[in-house]
């Protein structure tokens, strides 16, 4: 059970909102004065106190942290998607998901930490020695910092920034040690003294210093006094604490000048059987001898040879403030008792800790360790890992499997629609396919060659919708490779919710689209675009009040790299004049016009990211946003590429291409070719944009006619016969569109009003016919300048790999694809002028004529490559049949047609069309 709202501690606030377990609830922001920040905190876990507020205003999954009173923190999973205009926030367990983050402490001493940033004392939590604690962030919207201190050892702090892997500054904290006479403290711990006299095994004696004389004497260990406790440095020396200040945030190793180190009292050495008193003094180089000193069987010795540190008197000086010397060693091999010193450490370990951040998973682990340790853990890890190392190739040798797919030719995927027609045809050759299964990891490798998309649509001017961008000369080898590639590491996991990747790398060549408005439009209708729409408007208001279907736990995905690249995208634009009435509304739901232009180069950073763990809808959605915002950057690109302005960039490009050449090569001619072709391209743009743009002012009829000009213009290449054609269209138009427009006025509207709507469309028409006429001729003569100094590189030279098929048999089912009945429907669709009224049936090529069968007429076509309907020798409908008949003769199949009379005298009266079927 959850409770929403904003709080302090385990009390509720005024407004809260409680849900149950499954159920769902309607949440708005009760006052805008405040930070829209949401809290919960668990109602079934005691005294369990809010958690830290954090924002719901995107998409996003994270781990929620709340607290008891005790400190124990909890955790829920947390999970923002965007559905319509709500945003849905969904809570779950964490049984089966990894934490976030994690502090594995493997020094000696307990470490404290906090989020750097939260000043609450309460959140401060305590790792123990040699233990972890699984953690997430109690402010979900400060940064991820964790600071570090050693718990009661005065310590410095240390910032580790969770999000980057690296070992950070390391972590002092106060360490010094004791020097123990060994012989006063008792291996029997439950040895008491008895009478009066206190025995010296329990005397607990260390060296102490006199502050009037800075003479080292005995004293009874005091956990804490600061003059008993000294610190030995890197070249021997025993630097007294005492004698220097506190300091309260140790950063590092304390200077030695501003210390007191352990020397003899005398100037000179020590002389054979005598004793020489212990003080401090400031270091000196010249005293070496007798300021450096070790631990060693026992004793403690300094640079002079056979000088061991002791007391006088033998065992019976071991009593409180005797007096400690330097004096030669009994010469024995085991020494006495006054003769016994050893270090003791005031806490355990080194003083010096590493820290250091480090992926484990999805898991961010904060490591802790001694600096002393380290070279040990790394030998010990080594050979473990060596040894799972043997037991994974074990297991592998046990289970593994490799697939191994090889398709040379490729494979094509046909889009249909429901009309029937086909949308799209893919094909994607050279697909190498490499999987590898063992107990340790899958790995997939997959490669294709090429990779392409055609526009399907009958009487399209783009054959291709994506493909390869081919590579230009300058280019080199750079773009010889795989046009997809796709590398992916998978590693077992042990939670159910969670994959685990290595890695996953998908590149991409340059590729080259070309998006037809048309066919784009059936796209987004043939993937249910617009009903979504409708079904958003449906929406029950309860809806949200109900327990949806999908409340349970999401899978969740982590990779250690994600990489998606898509280099550059050449783009083309190209608007439809004419849309039936359903594409026309599909359009008006898109919410922006679609404008014309042509090879905008849009280069695009690639898609990157290092250890995310989030669901697969959010993972796709951050992939499209970055990608959405990468075409959204190249602006300039695409309206430096637009129609109407005549392509700057498009002539840009050539201008600097052209001077290239000739800067490089000398070539004067491919100056000239690219300046022409610059300029005509142009030139061709901007007049057909104006003559598109005055072609809305004339009547359908004539705007049809024209369309069909300009369409053969385009699928044929005679871009100059198109032009002229388009200006005695215009000519003839205007001469005549008085006359034609008051006729279709009064025919459509009729009366008076019909009469002069009429009379003013054929005014207008007079003048603007002629004139687009004109650019329509200006339009298609440069065009035919372009086409002629095109290089290879300005052209593309892609082609369809086959024709639209046909999507409806004889029986009006989904036939195989068939090159015949290709052929024959792209014929009927010309014979037709481009006018889905009737469906391809069946082609069938007889001696020197072929017949081609449709759904309403059968056409005998002369043999030869005819354009339009020239090719039509008999058209026969089907209203005009009287009845058809089968007749077989010396093994051969004759269809016998016969026609309907135009006068029947004989009175005999013949069925109507109605009446007849086709056979």
């Amino acid at each position: 059970m959850v409770k929403l709202q904003g709080g302090e501690g385990a009390s509720n606030p005024e407004g809260y909102i409680s849900t149950l377990p499954g159920s769902s609830v309607v949440f708005h922001w009760p006052r805008n004065d405040y930070d829209q920040l949401l809290c919960v905190r668990l109602m079934d876990v005691p005294n369990c106190t809010w958690s830290g507020g954090f924002e719901v205003n995107k998409p996003k999954s994270f781990h929620v942290n709340m607290r008891d009173t005790l400190g124990k923190c909890f955790f829920l999973r947390t999970e923002i998607s965007l559905k319509g205009a709500t945003y849905q926030i969904s809570f779950t367990d964490t049984d089966q998901l990894p934490p976030p983050l994690r502090i594995d402490n493997m020094s000696e001493v307990p470490i404290q930490f906090w989020q750097h940033g939260v000043a609450d004392l309460r959140l401060h939590t305590e790792v123990k020695a040699v233990s972890g604690l699984d953690y997430a962030c109690d402010e979900p919207t400060l940064p991820p910092y964790i600071t570090l201190t050693v718990k009661g050892a005065g310590s410095s702090e240390v910032t580790a920034d969770m999000n980057f892997f690296k070992e950070y500054n390391k972590l002092y904290y106060e360490n010094f040690i004791y020097i123990a006479a060994t012989h006063t403290f008792s291996q029997n711990v439950d040895r008491k003294p008895v009478g009066k006299r206190r025995l010296e095994s329990c005397a607990e004696l260390v060296l102490d210093v006199d502050p009037k004389t800075q003479r080292v004497i005995l004293r009874k260990k005091e956990p804490g006094k600061r003059s008993q406790l000294w610190r030995m440095t890197g070249t021997g020396m025993l630097c007294h604490e005492g004698s220097s200040p506190p300091q309260s945030k140790p950063a590092q190793p304390r200077p030695l000048d501003t210390s007191l180190v352990l020397d003899i009292a005398g100037l000179a050495a020590v002389s054979d059987n005598s004793f020489e008193p212990l003080m401090l003094r400031r270091p000196d180089s010249r005293r070496s001898t007798t300021q450096t000193w070790y631990f060693s069987s026992g004793m403690l010795t300094c640079g002079l040879p056979r000088l061991v540190v002791q007391v006088k008197r033998g065992i019976a000086g071991l009593y409180d403030g005797a007096e400690v010397v330097l004096g030669p060693d009994s010469g024995v091999e085991l020494p006495g008792p006054e003769q016994q010193f050893i270090n003791q450490k005031m806490r355990p370990g080194s003083g010096v800790l590493s820290v250091q951040v480090l992926p484990d998973g999805p898991t961010r682990v904060l490591q802790i360790s001694d600096i002393s340790q380290r070279r040990m853990m790394w030998s010990s890890s080594s050979t473990e890992q060596d040894g799972s190392k043997e037991e994974e190739q074990k297991m592998e040798l046990e289970q593994e499997l490799e697939v191994l797919v090889n398709l040379e030719e490729g494979l094509g995927v046909s889009l249909v629609n429901k009309v029937p027609e086909e949308l799209v045809f893919t094909t994607m050759s050279g697909v190498d396919v490499h999987f590898t299964h063992t107990a340790a990891n899958e790995v997939l490798e997959l490669s294709i060659q090429n990779i392409q998309v055609d526009n399907q649509l009958l009487g399209t001017t783009q054959p291709v919708m994506l493909c390869v961008t081919p590579s230009s000369v300058d280019s080199g080898a750079n773009d010889s490779g795989p046009a997809l590639q796709v590398n992916a590491v998978k590693v077992p996991s042990k939670l159910m919710l969670t994959e685990l990747f290595k890695h996953l790398m998908v590149t991409a060549q340059r590729f080259t689209v070309i998006i037809e408005e048309k066919l784009l439009l059936k796209l987004l209708s043939f993937f249910g675009y617009g009903k979504a729409e409708v079904e958003l408007e449906k929406l029950d208001e309860n809806l949200h009040e109900r327990p949806s279907e999908d409340t349970g736990p999401h899978k969740h995905y982590y990779f250690e790299n994600l990489k998606i690249s898509l280099p550059q995208i050449k783009l083309s634009v190209l608007p439809s004049h004419k849309l039936p009435p359903d594409l026309k509304a599909l359009k008006g739901t898109l919410g922006f016009p679609l404008i014309r232009f042509e090879d905008a180069v849009i280069n695009m950073y690639p898609f990157t990211r290092v250890h995310p763990y989030e669901t697969q809808e959010i993972i796709i959605n951050d992939i499209l946003k970055h990608f959405r915002e990468e075409l959204m950057s190249q602006a300039a690109q695409i309206l430096g590429s637009v129609d109407f302005l005549g392509n700057p960039m498009g002539l840009l490009n050539d201008v600097t291409e052209g001077v290239s050449e000739l800067i490089k090569y000398g070539n004067v001619s491919g100056l000239i070719r690219n300046v022409t072709h610059g300029v005509s391209n142009s030139a061709a743009k901007f007049a057909g944009t104006l003559s598109d743009g005055l072609g809305k002012t004339m009547d359908t009829r004539h705007q049809s006619e024209r369309e069909y000009i300009r369409y053969h213009g385009a699928t044929s290449g005679e871009h100059l016969v198109a032009g002229i054609h388009g200006l005695a269209h215009g000519i003839i138009g205007g001469m005549t569109s008085i006359i034609t427009s008051t006729v279709e006025g009064v025919k459509t509207e009729g009366g008076v009003s019909g009469f002069f709507s009429g009379l003013g469309k054929g005014l207008v028409g007079t003048v603007t016919k002629p004139v687009v006429g004109a650019l329509d001729f200006a339009s298609e003569t440069a065009q035919t300048v372009r086409d002629i100094t095109s290089l290879s590189n300005h052209r593309l030279t892609v082609q369809g790999v086959r024709k639209p098929r046909c999507c409806k048999g004889p029986q009006g089912l989904l036939p195989r694809y068939s090159a015949t009945q290709a052929e024959g429907q792209e014929q009927l669709f010309r014979l037709t002028d481009n006018i889905h009224s009737e469906f391809f049936i069946a082609v069938e090529p007889i001696d020197t004529y072929c017949v081609l069968i449709s759904s309403k007429v059968v056409y005998f076509l002369k043999p030869g490559d005819y354009v339009d309907r020239e090719g039509i020798f008999l058209e026969v409908k089907y209203d005009d049949l009287y009845h058809c008949l089968v007749s077989k003769d010396h093994g051969k199949v004759y269809v016998q047609l016969t026609k309907k009379a135009e006068n029947t005298s004989s009175g005999v009266a013949i069925p109507g069309p109605s009446h007849q079927k086709p056979m």
